[in-house]
C-alpha cells in the first residue's frame, strides 16, 4: 500500500470509529475542505506533514499515535 493510500484509508478508519462524516473533521480538524477531499479521493498523493497533523489533532490524536498502526509499518 503506498503511503497515500494508508493516509487515506487511515482517515476513513478512524472516521468509520467515531461515526463522524468528513464535515465533522473538517470542523474539528481546521483543514480546508477541498484539502480534505483531495485526501480523501485520492488525488492528493503527497498530503503535507503538516496537513496530516491537523487532521491527527482534529481525531484528538497526536502524529505518531495517527501513524501507529500496522498499516504503515512497510
Amino acid at each position: 500500500m503506498q503511503i497515500d493510500e494508508a493516509v487515506t484509508t487511515r482517515i476513513q478508519q478512524l472516521l468509520t470509529e467515531r461515526g463522524w462524516t468528513t464535515n465533522e473533521l473538517i470542523k474539528r480538524s481546521g483543514v480546508k475542505q477541498s484539502t480534505i477531499s483531495e485526501i480523501m479521493a485520492g488525488r492528493s498523493k503527497f498530503p503535507r506533514i503538516s496537513t496530516i497533523k491537523k487532521i491527527a489533532h482534529g481525531f484528538g490524536m497526536t502524529l505518531s499515535e495517527f501513524f501507529n498502526h500496522k498499516m504503515f509499518e512497510d
